[in-house]
C-alpha cells in the first residue's frame, strides 16, 4: 500500500473548514489516514474554536487560506494536494463503513474512469433522512487529480470532471444540524450568499416559488415518509428559499439606487439624549469592524455632538439645526434612521438615496426605502441591539459586510466591544477631583424623568455611606443642580463635592474616565461611563419600558440593580446597602 512516508500519494482527503471542532473528529477517523487515504489536508479560514490544534493532532496537513467562496476555497485545496487522486468531504461529513471498504477495495483495482460518485445520507436532528429529496443525493467526491474543478454559484458548489464518472458502493454520512438552529442558521448563512447571485423578483413570483419547494419537498419527494423530520426538511426549505429571495430584493433596491452601485458613505440619525446616542454606536462600531472601507458619520442634536466625536469609530458629526446640515446629510449614500425622526426624515427624503428605518410609523412608511418592523417597546431585546437590526436590509449591498457575517446576537459579549468612547483631551473642572488618592464615585441623583429613580433619601444616604470610604461627586445640569434642593437638604455636613453645572459635555466624559464607580438611574451619565470603561451602577425596575433588558449600560464594567415595584418613598425599591456593595466591590476586591 501506498503511503505519504513512501514518497508516493494515490488518494489526498482534502478537507476545508471553519470552526469545526465539533464535526471534524469523526470526518478525520472515518478516513483512516495510512489505511483509506494517504494524506489529509485540511484547510483552515480563521478557526478559533481548536480546529487547527485537533486537525494536526490526527496527523494532517494544515493550510491556511481566507475564505472567498465555497468554490474558490475547494478549487485552491485541492491544488495543494499531493496525491494521484482527490477525495473531497465537507467536515460534517464521514465516510460510512462500507464507503470505506469500497475504497480500500478500489485501490487495488486499475481505476478505469476519471472520478467517482457516491450517495450522500444525510442525518437531521438524528433521523436519517431517506426521501424528501435528500437521498440519494449523489455527489462526485473522489477524482483524478487535474481532472475536476469546482464549479456552480456559491453556496451550492458542485464538481465538474472532465471523463467517465462511476459509482462506489456505500453512503456518504452527513451530519448537517444537529438542532433546529443549526439549520436556521445555515439558511442565514446560505441565504446571505445565494442572495448576491438571485435576481429581484415579483413577491408574487417569490411566494409561489415558495410553496412550489415546500410542495417538491413534502409531496412530490415523498417527504411524509420521513415522518417529522419531511415535515421540518419542508418547510425550513420553503422558508430558505423565502430568505434568498427577500435578501436579494432588498440588495438588488439598493443597488439600483445607489449612484456607485456600492455603499461608500452610511449616516446614522439619533437626535435623542445621550443615552441613547450611546447605545447606537454600536452601528458604528460593527460597521467599522466588518466594512472597514465605509465611512460613518453621526447625525445628532447639538448637546450630543461631543458624544459622537468621542466615538472613535464615528468618522463625522452632522448636527441638526447647525448651518449646512441637510447638505451635510444628503452627502451619504445611506441614512439608517435609529430614531424616526420627523424634521430628518422630511429633509433628507429624495436626497439620500437609501434610507432605513422601522415602518411602525406612519411618516416613515413612505419616506423609507427599505423597512425594519420589529417592535422595541416590549420586545425584552437591548436598544442596541434594535438599532442594529436596521442594518438588515442594506448588510449585503456591495461596499459592506460580506455575505455571511451575521449582526450581533443580543449578549453583552457581542455588543460590548462595539460601543466605545475615549474621553476627549480636555482637563477636568479644578477643585472635582481629590488631592489625595482616595478612590472617586461619582453619584447622578438627576434623570429628566426618563426613567424611575431612587428616592432622595436613599442617594443622601449612599453619598453619606460612600464619603466614609470614598470622594464622593454630584454630577448633573444646573437645571438639574436646582432641582435638587430637597437633596442639598438632606446633604448637610456629609462629605461631597456639587459639579452640577460645573462641566461642558466634554468635561464630563473626562470626569468620567477618571473616576472609579458611577451610580446613576437609566440615565445618559451612566451610558457615558459605561462606555468610557469606568464601572457603572445602574438602578432600574423590571418592568417595561425602562427596564435593563432594553436600556442596561453597555461596557466591560457594568452592575445592574433592579426593583420589583417602588418603595413607600416613591422610588426604586433598591436597598442602600444593595447599592453600597455594588459601588465598592471593585475596591473592596483590591
Amino acid at each position: 500500500m501506498r503511503s505519504v512516508d513512501s514518497g508516493s500519494v494515490l488518494i489526498s482527503a482534502v478537507v476545508i473548514a471553519y470552526n469545526e471542532v465539533h464535526n471534524l473528529p469523526r470526518c478525520l477517523a472515518s478516513l483512516r489516514l495510512g489505511e483509506v487515504v494517504d494524506e489529509v489536508v485540511v484547510v483552515d479560514s480563521g478557526s478559533q474554536d481548536g480546529t487547527v490544534e485537533l486537525a494536526a493532532a490526527a496527523g494532517a496537513r494544515v493550510l491556511h487560506h481566507p475564505f472567498e467562496g465555497h468554490i474558490e476555497q475547494k478549487n485552491w485545496a485541492q491544488d495543494q494536494a499531493r496525491g494521484e487522486w482527490i477525495l473531497s468531504l465537507d467536515a460534517d461529513e464521514a465516510l460510512s463503513e462500507e464507503l470505506a471498504a469500497s475504497l480500500l477495495a478500489w485501490r487495488a483495482e486499475p481505476q478505469e474512469a476519471e472520478g467517482y460518485a457516491v450517495n450522500r445520507l444525510t442525518n437531521y436532528c438524528g433521523s436519517w433522512v431517506r426521501h424528501s429529496g435528500w437521498y440519494p443525493d449523489r455527489k462526485t467526491r473522489l477524482w483524478r487529480a487535474g481532472s475536476g474543478r469546482w464549479v456552480g454559484v456559491n453556496p451550492h458548489d458542485r464538481l465538474e470532471v472532465s471523463g467517465r464518472v462511476n459509482r462506489l458502493a456505500g453512503d456518504l454520512l452527513h451530519y448537517s444540524y444537529y438542532t433546529r438552529q443549526d439549520h436556521l442558521d445555515q439558511i442565514a448563512y446560505f441565504s446571505d450568499i445565494a442572495a448576491t447571485a438571485a435576481g429581484v423578483l415579483p413577491w408574487a413570483v417569490i411566494c409561489g416559488k415558495v410553496a412550489f419547494q415546500w410542495g417538491k419537498n413534502y409531496l412530490l419527494r415523498g417527504g411524509w415518509r420521513d415522518g417529522k423530520a419531511g415535515w421540518e426538511i419542508a418547510r425550513w426549505s420553503a422558508f430558505a428559499t423565502w430568505e434568498k429571495y427577500r435578501k436579494a430584493r432588498n440588495r438588488g433596491r439598493a443597488v439600483r439606487l445607489l449612484p456607485a452601485g456600492r455603499v461608500e458613505r452610511v449616516l446614522v440619525v439619533r437626535t435623542d439624549g445621550l443615552g441613547d446616542v450611546v447605545v447606537t454606536l454600536g452601528l458604528a462600531g460593527w460597521l467599522k469592524r466588518e466594512a472597514p472601507g465605509v465611512e460613518v458619520g453621526m447625525c445628532v442634536a447639538g448637546y450630543a455632538a461631543s458624544v459622537a466625536r468621542a466615538c472613535p469609530d464615528v468618522d463625522g458629526v452632522v448636527v441638526k439645526g447647525e448651518a449646512g446640515w441637510v447638505e451635510a446629510a444628503a452627502g451619504y449614500d445611506v441614512a439608517v434612521f435609529a430614531l424616526p425622526d420627523r424634521e430628518v426624515v422630511a429633509a433628507l427624503r429624495g436626497r439620500v438615496a437609501v434610507r432605513v428605518g422601522t415602518g411602525r410609523r406612519w411618516h416613515m412608511v413612505g419616506a423609507m426605502t427599505h423597512r425594519v418592523w420589529a417592535g422595541r417597546k416590549h420586545s425584552g431585546h437591548h436598544e442596541a441591539w434594535h438599532g442594529l437590526q436596521l442594518l438588515e436590509p442594506v448588510r449585503l449591498v456591495p461596499g459592506m459586510a460580506r455575505p455571511g457575517r451575521k449582526l450581533p446576537a443580543d449578549a453583552a459579549a457581542e455588543l460590548v466591544p462595539l460601543v466605545r468612547l475615549q474621553p476627549p483631551p480636555v482637563a477636568v473642572p479644578e477643585g472635582l477631583l481629590p488631592a489625595d488618592d482616595r478612590p472617586v464615585a461619582v453619584v447622578h441623583p438627576g434623570s429628566h424623568g426618563s426613567a424611575n429613580n431612587w428616592s432622595w433619601e436613599r442617594y443622601a444616604q449612599l453619598v453619606r455611606d460612600l464619603g466614609q470610604t470614598h470622594h464622593v461627586i454630584i454630577t448633573g445640569s444646573a437645571a438639574e443642580g436646582q432641582a435638587l434642593a430637597p437633596f442639598w437638604s438632606l446633604l448637610r455636613g456629609a462629605p461631597h463635592v456639587d459639579a452640577t453645572g460645573a462641566c461642558t459635555l466634554e468635561a464630563l466624559l473626562a470626569l468620567l474616565a477618571r473616576v472609579d464607580v458611577v451610580v446613576a438611574a437609566s440615565t445618559g451619565p451612566l451610558h457615558l461611563a459605561a462606555a468610557l470603561g469606568t464601572h457603572a451602577v445602574g438602578l432600574f425596575g423590571e418592568t417595561a419600558p425602562v427596564w435593563p433588558q432594553r436600556w442596561r449600560p453597555i461596557g466591560p464594567r457594568v452592575t445592574v440593580l433592579t426593583a420589583p415595584g417602588l418603595a413607600s418613598d416613591g422610588g426604586l425599591d433598591i436597598p442602600v446597602a444593595a447599592v453600597l456593595s455594588a459601588a465598592t466591590a471593585e475596591q473592596t476586591q483590591e
